[in-house]
C-alpha cells in the first residue's frame, strides 16, 4: 500500500542506482560525434575565411596600387620603375606590398636611395595559395604585379633577364584581364577567384 504513494521515497538499490555503462557509453557517443562535427564545420570555416580575407586583401591593394600610380607617377618610363603590388613569404608568414618600384623587394625599405619604399602592407594566411590565370598556359603562382602611370596593370608578361635579379616578373592578361585564384589544401580545403 506503500508504493502507491509518489511522494514517498524509493527503497532498496534502484534508489541509488546511477547511469549504466551502456548508458554512459552511448552519452559519449554522442557527444563525440557532436564535437567532431563541430570540429570539422570549423575547419572548413577557416579555409573559406582565409580565401574569403586573402581574395578581399588583393582586391584593396590592387585599388590602392592602382591609386597610388595615379597619383604619383613613376620618375621613369622603364618597367622597373613602376608601381608594384608583391607577394613575399618571410619566416613562413606572407605578405602583400604595395610598392613604388618593380625592381627588388620592398619589405620594410623607407629610404627611396634603397630601391622601392614599401607604401603598404598587409598579412596573408601561409596556407593560403594565390595563382594567376588558373587553368590557363600561363598559369603560374603570383609573386608580383606592376602598374602603369595611368595606374593600369601592365598587360603584358614581364620576361626575366639575367641581369635584373629581383626583378618583378608576372604572366601576361588572358583576354585584357587576370583570374586570380586564391586557395587552401588540407582539412580546411577552400577555393574562390577574383577576376581583375
Amino acid at each position: 500500500m506503500g508504493s502507491r504513494y509518489p511522494d514517498r521515497p524509493m527503497s532498496g538499490a534502484r534508489a541509488n542506482r546511477g547511469l549504466t555503462l551502456v548508458e554512459l557509453v552511448v552519452v559519449l557517443s554522442i557527444v563525440a560525434i557532436l564535437i567532431g562535427a563541430g570540429f570539422l564545420g570549423l575547419m572548413s570555416w577557416l579555409g573559406t575565411d582565409n580565401v574569403n580575407v586573402a581574395q578581399a586583401r588583393v582586391r584593396t591593394a590592387l585599388q590602392v596600387a592602382m591609386a597610388n600610380a595615379l597619383m604619383s607617377p613613376p620618375v621613369s618610363a622603364t618597367t622597373y620603375h613602376n608601381w608594384s603590388l608583391q607577394l613575399v613569404t618571410q619566416g613562413g608568414s606572407q605578405y602583400l606590398y604595395v610598392c613604388t618600384g618593380s625592381h627588388g623587394g620592398c619589405a620594410g625599405n623607407t629610404n627611396p636611395a634603397a630601391g622601392p619604399v614599401q607604401v603598404r602592407v598587409s598579412a596573408v594566411s601561409a596556407n593560403v595559395h594565390l595563382i594567376i590565370n588558373p587553368g590557363a598556359s600561363d598559369q603560374t603562382a603570383f609573386t608580383c604585379l606592376a602598374f602603369s602611370p595611368l595606374g593600369q596593370p601592365l598587360l603584358g608578361p614581364s620576361t626575366q633577364a639575367p641581369a635584373s635579379q629581383g626583378a618583378c616578373y608576372w604572366p601576361g592578361a588572358v583576354n585584357g584581364q587576370w583570374t586570380f585564384q586564391a586557395s587552401t589544401t588540407g582539412t580546411a580545403a577552400a577555393s574562390d577567384t577574383y577576376v581583375f
